[in-house]
């Protein structure tokens, strides 16, 4: 969001938001996100906040880790 934020905060701040907000539903439901296709593993998925990828980690059968949100026109995530 710092990128976001240097040409206007308030746009960030929204920004940050809706993509917490997004991943709110993850707390009961962690394997809603579908697997991302560049790791193959049914642990690592994503869910979609155009243009972001919210990447994250099944870490047992009840919890999520957020992993990395990445813009998606930045291609192929780094992780």
């Amino acid at each position: 969001m710092r990128h976001i934020a240097a040409d206007n905060q308030a746009a960030a701040l929204r920004t940050g938001q809706d993509i917490l907000e997004s991943t709110r539903l993850l707390g009961d439901f962690p394997q809603a996100g579908r697997i991302l296709p560049e790791e193959g593993r049914d642990s690592v998925r994503e869910i979609i906040h155009r243009p972001y990828r919210v990447i994250y980690e099944l870490s047992g059968a009840d919890e999520a880790v957020v992993l990395r949100v990445w813009h998606a026109a930045r291609g192929k995530p780094e992780l």
